[in-house]
């Protein structure tokens, strides 16, 4: 996808095309296994909707909202986990939009903790959306963290 306004991404990250379906759903069976999304959602995606990967590190999927974006998906591989990369390119997201929105499961402690490190508010809450007992949290960041 083109969206006519392209971001400098951090080095070894490039914008997804189309052509990159396969290689996304690869990495999305290996982060996420059985909730993986199939390789046709994924050209779906792509279709119309911006991606940023990094073939040896992980994926975003995201919608943009004019001057912000929704984060749909982040998967940092296993093996690159705990080096940094997951806040690096989420910075990079919230340099490049005003405002950033996502949703996270209450269980996933890394992310939530990452995400509020990173200044990230809670929005609000889907009771037992995912799950019984498990909510789904809608968080938002707004303005640039980098100067």
């Amino acid at each position: 996808m083109d969206s006519g306004k392209k971001k400098i991404l951090p080095n070894g990250w490039r914008y997804a095309e189309e052509g990159d379906s396969i290689l996304l759903a690869g990495l999305e069976r290996r982060i996420f296994s059985d909730s993986a999304w199939s390789e046709r959602s994924v050209r779906s995606h792509l279709e119309s909707n911006p991606a940023w990967i990094s073939e040896n590190t992980g994926y975003l999927l995201f919608l943009e909202l004019g001057d912000a974006c929704e984060l749909l998906r982040i998967g940092i591989l296993p093996e690159k986990r705990k080096e940094g990369e997951a806040e690096k390119i989420l910075k990079s997201l919230c340099d490049s939009y005003s405002e950033v929105l996502l949703e996270v499961s209450n269980t996933n402690s890394p992310a939530l903790a990452l995400y509020r490190k990173l200044g990230f508010v809670e929005v609000g809450r889907r009771k037992s959306y995912y799950s019984p007992g498990e909510d789904a949290i809608l968080m938002k960041r707004s303005g640039i963290i980098s100067a």
